[in-house]
């Protein structure tokens, strides 16, 4: 996940193999921070978080550093509470 001021923009890095080494990334959908509505972390489980959006729209990130995650989204729901 790329983060700046006023956008969010995913990024997918593809899983490599250890012979190879080179990574394939690949800029994904771009929104307007404004257009988060909330975070969830998922099931419970470290590092995959929920991203739900004001469209109604939502989908499950796996993040590389779940304490950096925290503190850029400090409310952060826990997968026990409810979706706002």
């Amino acid at each position: 996940m790329a983060l700046t001021e006023l956008h969010l923009r995913f990024v997918y890095v593809q899983n490599v193999r250890r012979s190879q080494t080179d990574r394939a990334v690949e800029a994904g959908a771009c929104f307007p921070r404004t257009a988060l509505a909330w975070t969830r972390r998922r099931n419970g489980a470290r590092k995959e978080f929920q991203f739900g959006f004001t469209d109604g729209s939502w989908g499950t990130l796996l993040v590389p550093q779940e304490r950096e995650f925290l503190t850029l989204f400090p409310v952060t729901l826990t997968h026990k509470e409810r979706i706002p």
